[in-house]
This record gives C-alpha cells, structure tokens and sequence, in this order.
C-alpha cells in the first residue's frame, strides 16, 4: 500500500500545474481563481512562445492544436484528481477487491493520458517537427518547474505564512 501511495504521490507532483489549479482535498488548499489560473495559462503560452521561437504562420497552426490537447489532458487529470479524492475518502480500510478496482482505474486514466500524448505527439510532429516537439514538451517542463518554484517563494505551495494565511498578491 505504502508504494502505491508513493506513486500516487509521484503523479499528484507530475500534474502539479493542475491540480494545484482544481484541486479542493478535504484539508487541502483552496483553489487558484479562475482569473489567477487564466493568469497561469497565459504566461505559459508566452513562455512556450518565446522558448519555441515561433513565427506568427507557426504560431496560427500551433495553438488551437496545442489547446485541444491541453482541454483534453485536462479531462484526464480531473479523472485522476476524482481517483486520488476517492482513495483519500477510501483510506487504509480497504477490501482486495475495491483496491483491485482502484488500481484498474488508476492504470486506465493514465493509459488515456498516454494515448492521448501520443495522438498529440504524432500532430505536433506533423505540424512542427520532431526536433521541436521535444522542444515543446522540455518548455513545458520548465514552466512547470518555475511556476512551482514561484508558489513556493510565494509561501509554501499557496497556504502562506504562519496560519495559513493566503501569500501577499504581487
């Protein structure tokens, strides 16, 4: 069980952008407002804008391509944020069969999030290029990890100072 909660772990870290941005686990941190998580949005398209080196025409093809498959990943990260509330809600006192099913259905959302980065790779390739879709995945990586550096600096992942107050707005 413990390792099955250190990957759950693991994932919750990977989806990090998202699920700090929906997430409401009964003790957990509120949610980003939705005018802070558009916020979000638009400094990672400029970001990936910038590290892509896109010209205006690339530009035009890329984003509804690239926005589809960010709605549709979104789709499957909620799937995974509802699996990981119903294991919390589930806890130590499961039966083989219910963490048997758990299992199946954590196993299947990531298969459709892989299936999906798959269709993906292989349009992104089409439309810009094996080269820089590594490219595109690496910027995504990296604003991933700044955004999470920023929320740390700004005060312990969103929960703040002593009390757990909200960090100051800059």
């Amino acid at each position: 069980m413990k390792t099955l909660i250190h990957r759950l772990l693991l994932s919750a870290v990977l989806c990090l952008p998202v699920l700090l941005a929906t997430a409401q686990v009964d003790d957990g941190p509120p949610p980003i407002p939705e005018d802070k998580l558009e916020e979000i949005k638009a400094q990672k398209a400029a970001y990936i804008t910038q590290k892509m080196g896109f010209t205006a025409e690339e530009a035009q093809k890329f984003w509804p391509l690239y926005n589809q498959y960010d709605k549709e990943l979104e789709g499957t990260r909620k799937e995974m944020r509802d699996f990981h509330r119903s294991l919390k809600k589930e806890g130590q006192e499961l039966t083989e069969a219910e963490a048997t099913q758990l299992i199946d259905k954590e196993l299947a959302t990531r298969q459709k999030e892989l299936d999906t980065r798959r269709k993906y790779s292989a349009e992104f390739k089409k439309n810009i290029g094996a080269v820089r879709t590594v490219k595109l995945y690496q910027a995504e990586r990296d604003f991933n990890r700044e955004l999470l550096k920023r929320m740390r600096e700004q005060g312990g992942d969103r929960r703040g100072g002593p009390g757990g107050a909200p960090p100051p707005r800059r």
